[in-house]
């Protein structure tokens, strides 16, 4: 999907990247990057003030008190295409994939939702169809992840090699469903609640605040406020979902890559 750009290769790396990295180069990033102005620390609970500041300025007091700015390169996008992996594996792994729009667009509360409904819980219609009804998949879902400049829409699928092309042809169909007819209230409904009941659930954990809290520095510049995003999410409507399936279900945008069985392992 990108190429060469960063955002392409793994996060750990690769066992040729990995072995050339020595003492000295691990020593120089910590010295680059962990500095004051890139560090953002998050505390939740029944915590005093004072103190978190005292300890966190004893730990942290002596980093250099600068700010390492990252250069971000615009992303690279390449046009739709199919890639086709053979592996000694026991089933077939199917990935469908697309670019979006990055996390600060006003349509991402549009996107979850469409998400949800598309491959997110037992509910959605992947599941419903591929799992539930066929039989064809023990797992199977779409999710979103979206950057500061850009975003990925997936698909995924594990399934038995002779289940591949009808498995393939069902999330086909799934997809040109939404660009010619859209969903249907109860589906929309459905969604809110759950992405809603995950938000408000999220609530009760102090390491979920915490993070939520960080993140949204990270990302926004604040906090996030849990219940502005559930208020956006409800005023999520059909014709938004619609607008938006029409733009990014199209089945000819996406991209495939298959891992599929080498034969080796029968």
């Amino acid at each position: 999907l990108f190429g060469n750009h960063p955002l392409a290769p793994p996060i750990v790396g690769t066992v040729e990247s990995v072995s050339h990295i020595q003492t000295a180069d691990v020593q120089r990033f910590h010295d680059q990057h962990y500095v004051s102005g890139n560090i953002i620390v998050c505390v939740a609970g029944n915590v005093n003030v004072d103190d978190v500041l005292t300890l966190v300025e004893s730990t942290l007091g002596g980093m250099p008190r600068r700010r390492r700015q990252s250069r971000r390169q615009p992303p690279t996008i390449l046009p739709p295409h199919d890639v086709t992996i053979r592996k000694s594996v026991q089933q077939a792994h199917i990935l469908w994939q697309r670019p979006t729009f990055g996390l600060h667009h006003t349509d991402k509360y549009a996107l979850q939702v469409l998400n949800t409904i598309l491959g997110d819980g037992m509910s959605s219609r992947l599941n419903t169809r591929v799992r539930e009804s066929k039989g064809f998949a023990y797992s199977i879902y779409s999710q979103t992840q979206l950057f500061a400049d850009c975003g990925v829409f997936s698909i995924y699928a594990g399934v038995d090699e002779r289940r591949y092309d009808r498995t393939n042809g069902i999330i086909t169909e799934e997809l040109t469903k939404l660009v010619d007819k859209g969903v249907t209230d109860r589906e929309l409904q459905r969604a809110r609640q759950q992405l809603r009941a995950s938000r408000i659930m999220s609530l009760e954990s102090l390491s979920s605040r915490m993070s939520m809290a960080g993140k949204g520095l990270v990302d926004e510049g604040a906090p996030e406020d849990p219940f502005l995003s559930i208020q956006r999410l409800e005023a999520v409507t059909a014709d938004d979902v619609r607008r938006l399936a029409h733009e990014l279900c199209d089945p000819s945008t996406w991209g495939h890559c298959m891992l599929l069985p080498s034969g080796d392992e029968r």
